[in-house]
C-alpha cells in the first residue's frame, strides 16, 4: 500500500522531471545536469530515494530526494501520528523512508521519544537507541535544523567510552566467528554495512572513540571459541577528524596486536560527503564497492609515502601521479627502466636483493623491485584541492574554489582562483603565495594540468550571485551566512554555498553587510509600541514599506510596479533614529544609507545593484549643487527603477559588444530635509511622509531613546521570520491589493490611477504586515490606513502643481512684470495676444539680473522644466511678433487670466 509520503514524492518527482511511469520504475526524467536536459532519468516506483542519469559515462548525476526535497523529510511527527497501537510511527517512518533501513531487523532496538530544549524553548519527537553504559543515543527527527548543530543527543551524565553499539540480537560470540568487523562511526551506518553491505559492523557513536572495552571483550570471546579474533576494519566517516582518528586508531590497535586494516569513501577521506547510509541508499555497499573502499582505507592509512605511491601505482599502473602525505603535495614516478635495472641488480647479486628474489614469480619480483624504484618529489609544502567551479549565471565569469590546508594546525585557507591561476604553474605559485602567506609551489607546469585534471573530473558548478537577498531564479533569499527558501531556513555548508534542492548557490563576494541573528521560536515584538509611541501612524506606514521591501520582486511580479518611499522633515525630528533601528530589524547596525552626491556613478549603480527584495535609502540627496564638495544627483536616473530595470548599463569585458544590464531588485527610500525636485513623472513614483515634532513629549522621548538602545542581535531575526512567512504574505497582498486600488480609485479628489496604485500596494502590505507583527492593534492599524490615504491625497495635489523651480520662475516674472509695469522697449511679456503669455528667456534672464533677482535654476534645465508648466500651461515655442515691433523667439503660455486659445 502506498504511503502518503510516497504519493506525495510521485507526484513531486512527475511535476518537477516528467517521469513517467512504467511498471516499477519511473523513467524519462529529465536529468538536471545533462546539457540538452536528456531524458534518462530514473529510479523505483516504489522506493524512489535516489534519482539516476542513465547517461553512466557521460553524465551519471544522482540526487537524494531527501535533499531534493526537504520539506518533505522534515517534519515526522506530525505526518506520522504516535498512536496507541504504534506508538513508534513517526520513528518507523523516517527509518524506513529518510535511511532506507530494513525494520525487520532492528525492532525493539529503538523507541519515539520526545526531546525538549529549555534554551531554546522548542521540543522534537526523536528515534532513541540504548547504548551500553545505560545512556543512550537520539536523533532529532522533527525540524532538526531549528536546534543548529544539535540534531543527534547523547544521554547527559551516560559514557559509552570504550564501547560500541552492535545490531540487536548480535553477541560477542556471533562477532569473534566474523573474518572481519568494521566499526564505523554512526548507528544508522552500522545498521546500513549489516543490512545490505553483510558485512559484520558495529558503531563507535563518534569516530573520536576507541572502543577499547569492546575490543577486550571480543578478544575474550575469540580466545573462548579457540580461535583467531577477527580482523578490524575502522571505517569512519569522511572528513578531516574521520581520516586523523582512523590512522591514529588503526596503529593502536595494531601496537595491542590486532590485525586492523581501514575503509575510506574516498583516499585521504576527501570527495562529497557521503557516509554508509547515504551509500547504502545509492546501491553502493557491493562487493566491488567494498573492494574499492577497503582499498580506499589501504592508501589512507600507509605509513610512508613510498608505501602509499606503491599502492597506487599497484592498482593504475601509471608510471607517474600527483599524491599527498603528511600534509604536502608530493608527485611519484615509476621508471620501467629503474624497476627493470634493479631487477637485473638482484638476480644477478642475490645477496644485494630480498631472499630467495630470484625464485618468486615475475609479479612479486616487479612489485619487490618497484618499491625500491619508486622517486617522490615535493611539489608544495602544503595541499590543496579544488571544491568548485562557482559561476555568475549573468555574466561570462567564473572562478575555481579552492581550499589551501597545511601540515600543521593553521587553519585552511578558501579562495578563489582564476582559470589562468589554476591553469598556468607560475600563475599558481602567485596566486598561492598571496591568498595562503608561507604556501609554496614549485611545481612543473605538466604536473599543475594533471592535477588540476584529476580534481576537475567531478566538478560541482555553484551559481554565484551578485547580489544579497531574493534571488527570482532560485526563489531564495541569499542572506550572506543564513538563506531562505520555501519558508525553510538553510546555513552554508563546509564548503561555504548553500544546497536548496537540486540547486547550489553561494554569494560571490565575501562581504556581508547583514549580520543577522535568528531563533526560529523567539521574534522580539516589544519593540512595537515603542514605534507608535514615538511616530505614530507614520512609523507604522514607514515599517510597512520596509516590510514591503522584502517582497519587491514579488510586488513587481505581481503589479509591474513599486514607488518609492520619501521620508522629509526637519533635522531632529527623527528620521535618521527610525531608518537606523529599521535597518537593525535588517541585520544592519550603524547605518542609515548612502549619500548619492558623495557617490561615483560606478558606486551609486553598485550600490543599487547590491541587494535583492532589500530597501536601499537615498539620504541627503537634496544637497544644493553650489554646495563645496558637494555633487548633485538627477532624481530622474530612477525612474526605471520604480519597474525594477535597468539603472545603469556597463559593458562585459570579453571582447564583444554585449553589456550588462543588472535588473533594480530592491525598494527605494529616500530621505532627506527637503522634497525631491523633479520631473511630474518621477513625483507621481514617490510616496511621501512628512516628519515634523508634533508628537514630541517625555513619552515619545523615552520611546525613541529605548528603540535606539536595543541590540540589533535581539532583533536582527525580523527578516528572517518576515520572508519565511512569503506564502501567506503574498496571497494576503493580492486578495487586499485588489480591493484598495478600487477604493482609492474611487476616493474623492484622486485623478491618477498611479498614485492610487502605489498607495494601494502600501496599504495591502501593511495588512499582511501584520501576520509577522501580530501585536499591532487594530487601531493603530487603522490610523495607519486613514494616514495613508491622506498621503494619497497629498500626492495628488503635490503632482498637480508645478515644479518649484517653474513655481519660482512665475513668481519672478510677476514681481517683474508688477513693477516694472508696461515698457513697450522692454517687456517681459511680447505677446500682443492677451490671452497668451510670450516669454523671451534671455530677456528673462537680463531682467533678473537688472532686478538683482537669482534665476530659478540653469536655463537648460529650466527649458525642460518650463513644458511641464500647469498654472500656465505651456504652448509652444516660436517666433512672436513682439509689441515692441520687433521679432523675438519666445516661449508661449495660455494666460489663465483669459479663455483658453485655440492653436
Amino acid at each position: 500500500m502506498r504511503t502518503e509520503l510516497l504519493t506525495e514524492l510521485t507526484k513531486r518527482l512527475k511535476q518537477d522531471y516528467g517521469f513517467e511511469e512504467k511498471g516499477t520504475y519511473l523513467r524519462r526524467g529529465k536529468c538536471p545536469q545533462c546539457s540538452k536536459g536528456q531524458r534518462e532519468l530514473w529510479t523505483w516506483t516504489d522506493k524512489p530515494w535516489v534519482l539516476k542519469c542513465g547517461r553512466i559515462e557521460r553524465c551519471g548525476w544522482e540526487g537524494h530526494v531527501k535533499e531534493l526535497y526537504p520539506d518533505i523529510f522534515d517534519d515526522w511527527s506530525k505526518r506520522h501520528k504516535k498512536t496507541p497501537e504504534n506508538p513508534n510511527a513517526a520513528a518507523d517512518a523516517y527509518l524506513l523512508h529518510a535511511r532506507g533501513l530494513d525494520l525487520a531487523g532492528i525492532r525493539g532496538s529503538f523507541s519515539q521519544e520526545w526531546y525538549h530544549d529549555q534554551d531554546l524553548g522548542i521540543g522534537s519527537a526523536t528515534v532513541r537507541f540504548p547504548l551500553p553504559g545505560g545512556g543512550h543515543w537520539e536523533r532529532l527527527i522533527d525540524q532538526p535544523a531549528r536546534f543548529g548543530k544539535k540534531k543527534a543527543l547523547f544521554s547527559w551524565g551516560k559514557g559509552y567510552r570504550g564501547q560500541w553499539w552492535q545490531m540487536p540480537g548480535t553477541t560477542m560470540a556471533d562477532l569473534a566467528i566474523a573474518d572481519e568487523i568494521w566499526i564505523a562511526e554512526g548507528i544508522f551506518d552500522a545498521i546500513d554495512l549489516n543490512q545490505k553491505a553483510k558485512v559484520a559492523a558495529v558503531s563507535a557513536m563518534s569516530c573520536n572513540n576507541y572502543p577499547e572495552a569492546a575490543l577486550n571483550e571480543l578478544r575474550s570471546a575469540a580466545a573462548l571459541l579457540n580461535r583467531a579474533p577477527p580482523r578490524l576494519i575502522f571505517a569512519f566517516d569522511i572528513g578531516k577528524a574521520g581520516t586523523e582518528y582512523t590512522r591514529r586508531f588503526v596503529k593502536q590497535a595494531r601496537e595491542a596486536g590486532w590485525l586492523a586494516g581501514a575503509a575510506q569513501v574516498r583516499v585521504d577521506g576527501e570527495g562529497e560527503k557521503l557516509d554508509w547510509n547515504d551509500l547504502g541508499q545509492r546501491d553502493r555497499l557491493t562487493p566491488t564497492h567494498l573492494d574499492e573502499y577497503r582499498w580506499n582505507g589501504s592508501v589512507t592509512i600507509a605509513e610512508s609515502s613510498n608505501e602509499k605511491a606503491l599502492l597506487i601505482y599497484q592498482r593504475h599502473k601509471t608510471q607517474s601521479f600527483p599524491l599527498v602525505f603528511a600534509g604536502r603535495q608530493l608527485w611519484a614516478t615509476f621508471s620501467i627502466e629503474r624497476i627493470n635495472g634493479i631487477i637485473q641488480q638482484w638476480t644477478d647479486s642475490p645477496d644485494a636483493g630480498p631472499d630467495g628474489f630470484a625464485d618468486m614469480p615475475w609479479e612479486e619480483r616487479w612489485e619487490l623491485a618497484s618499491a625500491e624504484a619508486v622517486a617522490i618529489a615535493e611539489l608544495a609544502n602544503c595541499t590543496f584541492r579544488t571544491l568548485y567551479f562557482q559561476r555568475d549565471p549573468n555574466l561570462e565569469e567564473g572562478a575555481y574554489f579552492l581550499r589551501i590546508d597545511f601540515p600543521s594546525d593553521r587553519a585552511s585557507v578558501k579562495a578563489t582562483f582564476s582559470g589562468a591561476a589554476c591553469t598556468t604553474s607560475a600563475e599558481f605559485k602567485k596566486r598561492m603565495a598571496s591568498i595562503a602567506p608561507g604556501a609554496q609551489w614549485v611545481g612543473s607546469q605538466y604536473q599543475i594540468d594533471k592535477l588540476m585534471m584529476r580534481q576537475w573530473s567531478q566538478i560541482r558548478m555553484v551559481e554565484a550571485i551578485q547580489f544579497t537577498g531574493y534571488s527570482i531564479d532560485h526563489k531564495a533569499w541569499i542572506l550572506g551566512d543564513i538563506a531562505v527558501h520555501q519558508g525553510r531556513v538553510y546555513e552554508p555548508n563546509e564548503e561555504d554555498y548553500f544546497v536548496l534542492g537540486k540547486q547550489s548557490v553561494k554569494l560571490r563576494t565575501a562581504e556581508r553587510i547583514l549580520r543577522i541573528r535568528y531563533d526560529p521560536d523567539k521574534l522580539d515584538l516589544s519593540w512595537v509600541p515603542h514605534l507608535i509611541t514615538a511616530f505614530g501612524p507614520k512609523g507604522v506606514v514607514m515599517l510597512a514599506f520596509w516590510f514591503a521591501s522584502f517582497f519587491a520582486d514579488h510586488l513587481r511580479s505581481l503589479n509591474d510596479s513599486l514607488a518609492f518611499l520619501e521620508a522629509t522633515g526637519l533635522p531632529g525630528t527623527g528620521k535618521s533614529t527610525l531608518l537606523e533601528f529599521f535597518w537593525k530589524l535588517t541585520g544592519r547596525s550603524n547605518y542609515e544609507g548612502f549619500d548619492p552626491t558623495k557617490a561615483t556613478n560606478a558606486g551609486i549603480a553598485r550600490t543599487l545593484g547590491q541587494v535583492g527584495n532589500l530597501p536601499v535609502v537615498l539620504i541627503e540627496g537634496d544637497r544644493d549643487k553650489d554646495t563645496p564638495h558637494g555633487r548633485r544627483f538627477e532624481w530622474d536616473e530612477l525612474k526605471t527603477a520604480y519597474n525594477g530595470r535597468a539603472v545603469r548599463t556597463r559593458a562585459i569585458a570579453n571582447g564583444g559588444m554585449e553589456t550588462f544590464e543588472p535588473p533594480f531588485r530592491g525598494a527605494i527610500v529616500i530621505a532627506q530635509n527637503d522634497a525631491v525636485e523633479a520631473s511630474p513623472a518621477m513625483r507621481e513614483r514617490i510616496m511621501a511622509i512628512h516628519f515634523d515634532k508634533s508628537r514630541f513629549s517625555p513619552a515619545s522621548k523615552l520611546a525613541v531613546e529605548t528603540l535606539s538602545g536595543m541590540d540589533g542581535d535581539d532583533i536582527s531575526g525580523f527578516l528572517i521570520h518576515a520572508v519565511r512567512r512569503e506564502e501567506q504574505v503574498i496571497a494576503t497582498y493580492r486578495e487586499r491589493f485588489k480591493t484598495y486600488e478600487a477604493a482609492m480609485i474611487k476616493h474623492p479628489g484622486i485623478r491618477n490611477g498611479r498614485l492610487a496604485k502605489n498607495h494601494a500596494q502600501l496599504a495591502a502590505m501593511l495588512d499582511a504586515l501584520r501576520l509577522v507583527v501580530t501585536n499591532l492593534s487594530d487601531r493603530d492599524a487603522a490610523e495607519a490606513h486613514e494616514f495613508i490615504y491622506q498621503m494619497l491625497e497629498d500626492r495628488q495635489r503635490a503632482v498637480e502643481s508645478d515644479h518649484p523651480h517653474v513655481e519660482l520662475f512665475w513668481e519672478r516674472f510677476d514681481y517683474i512684470a508688477a513693477n516694472e509695469g508696461h515698457n513697450p522697449e522692454r517687456p517681459i511679456n511680447h505677446s500682443k495676444n492677451p490671452e497668451v503669455i510670450a516669454v523671451s528667456l534671455i530677456d528673462f534672464e537680463r531682467k533678473c539680473a537688472d532686478w538683482k533677482l537669482q534665476l530659478p535654476c540653469q536655463t537648460v534645465e529650466l527649458k525642460r522644466l518650463l513644458k511641464s508648466s500647469k498654472a500656465r500651461k505651456y504652448l509652444e515655442t516660436k517666433p512672436v511678433n513682439s509689441v515692441c515691433g520687433k521679432t523675438v523667439n519666445c516661449w508661449v503660455f495660455a494666460d489663465p487670466a483669459h479663455a483658453t486659445p485655440t492653436r
